[in-house]
């Protein structure tokens, strides 16, 4: 990631504080103007910070919102790709108990980017959180991950700085946060620690996964896990898929197994796709089998269709699932089950399909047939 203000950027109005020390091998600004408080003192840890964030916002209110903000080491990098082409600043906002980041310019208002991330070295996320203080209670209420490579400007809620933060201490205080939050944070923050470069990361999402949470947040869980891509998170997976009984739940293992073109992932996608007890578990892997260019996953739906214990139903969604290999694999055994399966249903079906692919050998295999009949 690319620095993109030089160091005369230093004599603006505006803060930009220098990210370095973290073991990161570049120094990055981040740019904040508007209602903003440093309070990023060399040596405080990150719940010190905080401390002094919260006693610097009860100087003036006795309640309200106040946003932190800070750095952490990520795994992937964060980018917010802005589609308006323009370096205007991004306008933080607090609206109806969420964080608002908007850029609002002459002719238009409006979020004009996308955020995602990229598997290319772990780097710096920055984290905006917004808390809210009642009587002698202060709690997290909404959290978002933000590019620190962009510039961020906050008008209505005041921000406090609180510099770079350590993995394990970020992480720990997101945990914290999940464990006294409602459902709609706790899905929230369940996507913001998973981008943490720390170990405690599979296991937590494990643990949340097999929790006692309402069904959104433990798929949520099970999502970001795949994302992983690692052994360690592969393991959780299989373990989550054999200790939880839910259909849903089960299918959503079976998604985030899709995830990834790693062997791990698809031999165990395989695994369930030939004789897992649920069959609609078992529809979901062979479903998503259909969209892994290997020999293997040909092969798999292949046995299948021509299974002598396999239902109809079962034997349809694999051959749809065919269908959505590429053509150079699809094609051919489509045209195989249309000339010699026995089921009059599943040939009809390859042939449906067939007619969707506009393929050159399909439309020499329809002419061949259409001659025959005549």
């Amino acid at each position: 990631m690319k620095n993109k203000k030089g160091l005369a950027a230093l004599g603006v109005a505006g803060l930009f504080f220098l990210l370095a020390g973290t073991g990161w091998d570049f120094a990055q600004y981040v740019s904040l103007t508007g209602r903003v408080h440093h309070v990023d003192k060399p040596g405080l840890t990150l719940d010190k910070k905080i401390e002094a964030a919260v006693q610097e916002f009860r100087k003036e209110n006795r309640e309200g919102l106040f946003l932190t903000g800070y750095v952490f080491p990520a795994r992937d990098s964060i980018h917010m790709d802005d589609r308006r082409g323009t370096d205007a600043p991004y306008g933080v906002r607090v609206r109806e108990g969420e964080i608002r980041i908007r850029r609002t310019l002459r002719d238009k208002s409006g979020d004009g980017y996308s955020v995602h991330t990229e598997a290319d070295g772990n780097g710096p996320a920055g984290l905006f959180l917004l808390y809210r203080i009642s009587g002698r209670r202060c709690r997290i209420v909404d959290s978002s991950i933000f590019d620190p490579d962009r510039s961020y400007t906050f008008e209505d809620t005041p921000l406090y700085w609180l510099g770079e933060a350590d993995a394990e201490e970020s992480f720990a205080l997101l945990k914290d946060a999940f464990g006294q939050s409602g459902s709609e944070i706790r899905n929230n923050l369940v996507f913001v620690i998973s981008r943490h470069d720390c170990p405690r990361v599979t296991p937590f999402l494990k643990e949340v996964a097999l929790g006692e949470h309402v069904t959104k947040v433990r798929k949520n869980a099970i999502f970001w896990l795949g994302n992983l891509r690692t052994p360690e998170s592969y393991r959780s997976l299989k373990e989550i898929s054999g200790k939880v009984t839910g259909t849903e739940l089960r299918k959503q293992v079976v998604f985030a197994y899709s995830l990834s073109d790693q062997e791990e992932a698809i031999q165990e996608m395989i695994r369930i796709a030939r004789g897992d007890k649920d069959r609609e578990v078992r529809k979901s892997a062979i479903f998503w089998l259909g969209h892994k260019a290997s020999d293997e996953a040909a092969k798999v739906l292949k046995g299948v269709v021509e299974g002598s214990d396999e239902d109809d139903d079962i034997k349809k969604s694999a051959v749809f699932a065919i269908s959505q290999l590429p053509k150079e694999r699809s094609i051919p055994l489509l045209i195989s089950i249309a000339k010699t399966n026995q089921s009059a249903a599943l040939r009809k079906s390859a042939i449906f399909w067939l007619g969707q692919t506009g393929d050159e050998e399909a439309l020499q295999f329809f002419e061949e047939i259409l001659l025959k009949k005549r």
